[in-house]
């Protein structure tokens, strides 16, 4: 596994999202089982780094239970999404609760909603060392401006952003702008929620990239993105476990020309 620094904390490389895939029945021991078992595959192939939100309806409390044999062994980002000072300290409780633990390493503010307020908060706890680092989310390409602001302040350690072989939009300003600051990248939709591995009209020619042990689209997309040193960690979701060392394999860095084909090779298929 690659590791990337922000501040003092060091990150693996590729890590994992819970969107939809830790949304599930908490009183289905079965569905249970097959995150923890996630979660223990992440721990084996060192992805340690696992993003969840109160947005994401139960992940929370499913990646709480799934770690709690060896919460020690992770590294969790999770978020506040709610507008008001006391609700916001309310939920912010509650994400420490659910996932039962007293220090979370990246607390974000999602998707910027309300971060006057929360921004504070978060400030606060990181003083009080509950919290590591204070990020923000952002998907909606409008809003970057507005987020560009906000990391120009100092006052935040990290950002979240969709980025892949497509949505390279971020490239312009955003990446540039966290590098100069020394902020933290996160990753979200390296594989387009699935769609650049599962949805090709076409099957991608991965023997260019074979020399460097990348042996399916997936790993060659998640390649691509954590090959910009920029990124600390790409978090890719699945709710196979089988699919973790395959993510994982994805850690590799490769040089710009095939980077380049990836991309092209992308477009191709889609």
């Amino acid at each position: 596994m690659l590791y990337r620094k922000v501040k003092d904390l060091i990150f693996p490389a590729v890590g994992m999202g819970t969107f939809k895939t830790f949304d599930v029945n908490t009183s289905d021991p079965e569905v249970l089982g097959i995150r923890a078992d996630i979660i223990n595959e992440c721990r084996i192939h060192q992805m340690t780094l696992v993003d969840s939100s109160p947005m994401y309806g139960n992940s929370e409390r499913v990646l709480g239970l799934s770690i709690r044999d060896n919460p020690k062994d992770f590294q969790i980002a999770t978020k506040v999404w709610i507008k008001g000072f006391e609700e916001g300290k309310k939920q912010i409780d509650n994400s420490f609760s659910l996932l039962g633990t007293n220090y979370i390493h990246i607390f974000q503010i999602h998707n910027l909603v309300d971060w006057k307020t929360h921004l504070p908060t978060l400030t606060n706890l990181k003083q009080e060392g509950r919290i590591g680092l204070i990020g923000l989310t952002c998907m909606a390409p409008s809003d970057y401006p507005e987020m560009m602001n906000i990391m120009k302040t100092g006052k935040v350690d990290t950002i979240q952003i969709p980025y892949n072989a497509i949505n390279t939009c971020v490239e312009s300003d955003i990446l540039p702008l966290a590098e100069s600051m020394g902020l933290g990248v996160l990753v979200m939709e390296p594989l387009q929620k699935g769609r650049y591995v599962k949805d090709l009209r076409l099957t991608p020619d991965i023997s260019p990239l074979a020399d460097l042990g990348i042996t399916t689209w997936a790993q060659a997309l998640i390649s691509w993105v954590i090959s910009n040193k920029v990124v600390t960690t790409a978090i890719p979701a699945t709710s196979n476990p089988r699919r973790v060392r395959e993510n994982a394999l994805g850690a590799v860095e490769i040089p710009g020309d095939l980077r380049d084909y990836i991309k092209r090779e992308t477009e191709r298929c889609i």
